[in-house]
């Protein structure tokens, strides 16, 4: 299934290029490596268990540990495929990308079972900074991302949005504000870790970053495989780092 988008032709990031060379500064991400737990993570949904993040929506995205269940959230293995962290032991999962569907319970045609629901599923991690972002300072964010390899939907639109508050959307479907920095390939290759490196000028007081699927700066889905699919595109990610951008002089 594709979308009626603009599709850019560049296959990197599409950032403003400032000229800085060297990401010098202190880390701002607090608990990039989802290593730091304030309670054990024991299943689905626990991403607020992960130190200084939450979730920006009403979708509920994971921590993957080695402690869980492999039917749930374990590492390597877990309900979504198979997979080592970049970094450290743990690190987060969620929902990029997931169909709303409804049974179908007046055909009898098997390829007809699912009808679709009101709208899509998608979830977003988002962390609490060390301290505000400052006004004009260039940054340059730095994360780990993967398709699991149990889904059957390859994505582009992956991306970030730095908020001066907390964002706390009531639904469940896409968020629709235009990230500052967006991955434009197209994800369709399973359980290999692709780096998202981008940078930006802070406006001043952003002090959260959501990571997520962004529709509004150009979407795009395609089945990868044959036949009936289970109509997700789940991630994994890892290694999160936000630094200031530090000029170097001749």
């Amino acid at each position: 299934m594709k979308h009626p988008v603009a599709v850019c032709a560049f296959a990197f990031l599409s950032v403003a290029s400032f000229g800085q060379t060297n990401s010098a500064g202190k880390e701002l991400i607090r608990n990039g490596g989802f290593e730091l737990l304030d309670k054990p993570v024991t299943t689905y949904d626990q991403l607020p268990s992960a130190s200084g993040w939450t979730n920006a929506n009403l979708g509920l995205c994971d921590v993957l540990v080695p402690t869980a269940n492999a039917k749930t959230v374990g590492v390597p293995s877990n309900d979504y495929g198979t997979m080592k962290p970049f970094e450290g032991e743990n690190f987060a999962g969620f929902f990029g990308w997931k169909d709303d569907v409804r049974r179908n319970f007046g055909s009898s045609d098997p390829a007809e079972v699912f009808m679709p629901g009101w709208n899509f599923y998608s979830e977003y991690p988002q962390v609490e900074l060390v301290q505000p972002l400052q006004e004009n300072k260039v940054y340059e964010l730095v994360f780990q991302i993967a398709l699991a390899g149990n889904s059957d939907r390859a994505i582009r639109g992956i991306g970030a949005y730095p908020s001066p508050v907390p964002v706390k959307s009531n639904h469940r479907k896409f968020l629709e504000m235009f990230p500052e920095i967006e991955f434009e390939t197209l994800i369709n290759e399973k359980e290999k870790w692709t780096e998202v490196r981008g940078q930006f000028k802070a406006t001043g007081g952003e002090q959260y970053i959501v990571i997520g699927l962004f529709p509004y700066m150009g979407l795009e889905s395609e089945r990868i495989i044959e036949g009936h699919d289970n109509q997700y595109a789940y991630f994994y990610l890892d290694a999160v780092s936000l630094k200031e951008v530090v000029e170097v002089k001749e």
